[in-house]
């Protein structure tokens, strides 16, 4: 039985921060060690992931790698590379996903919110595209619709290193990627 989403959220915001901090120190990561790749857990935080490696902007995970991680019940293991995190499946499809709450996004109704190239795109478990990424940045769907901007940017981070996106046009879009509501300021 799944749990509901909410709960397991929550949880996970209360523990990636100290895991990731963890799992940073455990792997080398913060005394400059090259790694290449870490698989990412919520039981574990960020640990060596052996057959892992971060080449010409893609992760290439040798056969025992992708035997080697932990995939949820979705399907999908995390793995952070190249200054960033990634869901993996374990037939080797990849995807590069924002991140959230010190760890990679979270699939929420059904989609995570996936990089494609400069834009986001939302893709579902499988880690298909649902519609074309044409966002500069977007928040996860909630009750079905999903709040997104075209032309915002990265503003200042405040004291806990949160940045918010400013400027641009914010509007709503359905799981579809049409507009769902008319356009507003967040």
């Amino acid at each position: 039985m799944r749990l509901p989403l909410r709960n397991a959220t929550n949880r996970g915001r209360q523990v990636r921060p100290l895991l990731l901090v963890a799992g940073l120190f455990a792997s080398g990561i913060a005394w400059g060690a090259d790694t290449g790749c870490t698989a990412f857990t919520e039981e574990d935080g960020l640990q060596p992931l052996a057959g892992c490696q971060w080449a010409d902007g893609r992760l290439a995970l040798a056969p025992k790698a992708l035997a080697s991680l932990s995939y949820d019940q979705d399907g999908l293991a995390a793995v952070h590379a190249g200054g960033g995190f990634h869901y993996v499946r374990a037939d080797g499809r990849q995807l590069p996903v924002i991140t959230f709450d010190n760890g990679p996004d979270y699939v929420v109704e059904g989609l995570v919110r996936g990089r494609v190239g400069a834009r986001i795109g939302y893709f579902d478990t499988e880690l298909r595209q649902a519609f074309p990424a044409t966002f500069d940045f977007g928040w996860a769907f909630e009750d079905g619709v999903a709040r997104v901007c075209e032309g915002c940017r990265k503003g200042t981070p405040d004291e806990h290193g949160h940045t918010a996106m400013v400027g641009g046009t914010w509007y709503r879009i359905d799981r579809q990627g049409r507009s769902a509501m008319d356009a507003e300021t967040p």
